[in-house]
């Protein structure tokens, strides 16, 4: 298959429309294997058609719990639609690009029902265990533990519906990047050129894939016990709509791609002159049709069982809803739905974001009233300056209360006053200490002394004496001066 990127822009694909003539299948049988391939893939889609349209039939005539029965019938016309859309791109497959646009369309919009559906199946356990702190330890596909402080706390809703929801939204980006790379010829389906989008689209798609089938395993893993206690068909709810994802991918896109790029498919030249020439990429394009809609029969066929009737709905005679307002719930206000849920999803993202904050906040005053109370321990067990200081004045201290003047009695006298002269001469730092250490034992620290306060000034009767005028340098008299 020659490789051509970028190639010529247009919604149209290489201008090739096969002609499916029905006549050919009796005069050359043998070289007619495009129409068989037509034919039986338009057969499956019959089947699938009427299989889907039997369950969507016995939703609406028993439309008891619209929560999770307007997701279900959503759901279970995923496979029907997606193979219409593409048989008609075997058909026209000049346009296979935007037709198949349709079909991610459908295949997004069924995988975020399929999680809400789950949700609301999930929603009575969430009301009985609203605020309630439950750790879980559990085994994903039996290969890595995963350890959950909350299954009930806002923090793992919100990270899983990020998970999920940006798959159903990077297919409907992805499909609206392959439309216009299309129209500008630089798409380059099924070619690994680094010109082409192609090869971008699908590396993100797979990236995409994995984060979506990640966050659903162990969202079924978390809940596994609440499947069993409401006897919720959980996981095979979750593989119809998964696994035929996983098969068109993986063998219809990569698969296919790489047996393109190594020649394993090649061109079909016309082996009559009114026949026609096939080229691989169209041939490649027949293969994926079939891969497509084989895997949508099976696919109808258990979505009749794991997304048929609960007992509870199939045994109630008189529904709430009548046939036509179940039309009107479960498919017209379905667009209505899916922009306001994205909303909410990221509106609950602000509040955790903003309960995170409120926690860190909370966690760091915390941490400050720890340092703040080891601290006060440290002062009781240390006595430092700190405490002396906070310490009344000394002549307060001993202030005494006259009921009969009803005033407070000052103690100034707290300190002992030294006499000036004789006998009364300043004493020694060691004398200090021994007279005033029984008013410092109310202290919680030994304070430096405090020196002696004079009790008034020096009179002129007051015999004057040499010693203590030689020791104090504080007062001298003048006529001692003047000698």
């Amino acid at each position: 298959m020659a490789e051509h990127c970028p190639t010529i822009g247009g919604l149209s694909e290489n201008g090739f429309n096969p002609e499916f003539d029905l006549k050919q299948l009796v005069l050359n049988p043998s070289n007619s294997m495009h129409v068989w391939g037509w034919l039986v893939s338009g057969f499956l889609v019959l089947v699938t058609i009427t299989i889907a349209s039997h369950t969507i039939n016995e939703h609406l005539h028993h439309y008891c719990t619209p929560d999770i029965q307007r997701h279900k019938v959503r759901v279970v016309a995923y496979p029907a639609a997606y193979a219409i859309l593409a048989w008609l791109s075997y058909l026209k497959y000049d346009y296979e690009t935007v037709i198949l646009f349709f079909a991610r369309l459908f295949e997004s919009f069924a995988v975020y029902n399929l999680y809400m559906c789950l949700q609301s199946y999930l929603q009575p356990y969430r009301t009985i265990n609203e605020g309630k702190k439950e750790a879980i330890a559990t085994k994903v596909l039996g290969v890595y533990t995963f350890r959950l402080k909350s299954k009930w706390g806002l923090h793992f809703r919100v990270i899983t519906d990020i998970l999920v929801l940006q798959f159903p939204i990077w297919n409907i980006i992805s499909a609206l990047i392959s439309i216009f790379a299309q129209i500008k010829g630089i798409y380059c389906d099924g070619q690994f050129s680094p010109k082409g989008a192609y090869i971008y689209l699908a590396s993100l798609q797979f990236i995409s894939l994995s984060i979506i089938l990640m966050a659903l395993f162990t969202y079924l893993s978390v809940y596994n016990n609440e499947w069993k206690d409401g006897n919720i068909r959980a996981h095979g709810m979750f593989w119809c709509v998964k696994g035929p994802i996983m098969v068109i991918f993986y063998f219809g896109d990569i698969l296919l791609a790489i047996l393109g790029y190594f020649k394993v498919i090649k061109d079909k030249p016309a082996t009559t002159t009114s026949g026609t020439y096939w080229p691989a990429a169209a041939i490649k394009n027949g293969y994926y049709v079939l891969i497509i809609c084989i895997c949508m029969a099976v696919v109808a066929m258990l979505m009749q069982i794991y997304f048929g009737l609960d007992a509870k709905e199939y045994q109630t005679e008189e529904p709430d809803y009548s046939y036509f307002d179940a039309v009107s719930d479960g498919f017209l206000a379905y667009i209505p739905q899916f922009i306001k849920n994205v909303f909410m999803c990221g509106g609950d993202t602000v509040v955790l974001a903003k309960k995170r904050i409120k926690l860190r906040k909370n966690r760091r005053l915390s941490d400050d009233e720890r340092n703040l109370l080891a601290a006060n321990k440290d002062l009781e067990n240390n006595p430092s300056i700190h405490e002396y200081l906070s310490q009344p004045l000394p002549a307060l201290q001993n202030n005494k209360y006259d009921q009969d003047t009803r005033q407070y009695q000052h103690n100034f006298n707290a300190l002992p006053l030294e006499p000036l002269g004789g006998n009364n001469t300043t004493s020694t730092a060691e004398e200090k200490e021994t007279t005033s250490q029984h008013q410092l034992d109310n202290l919680a620290i030994i304070s430096p002394q405090v020196p002696a306060m004079q009790s008034r000034t020096l009179n002129r009767n007051d015999e004057i004496n040499l010693e203590s005028l030689n020791q104090s340098t504080h007062f001298v008299p003048h006529e001692l001066e003047r000698k």
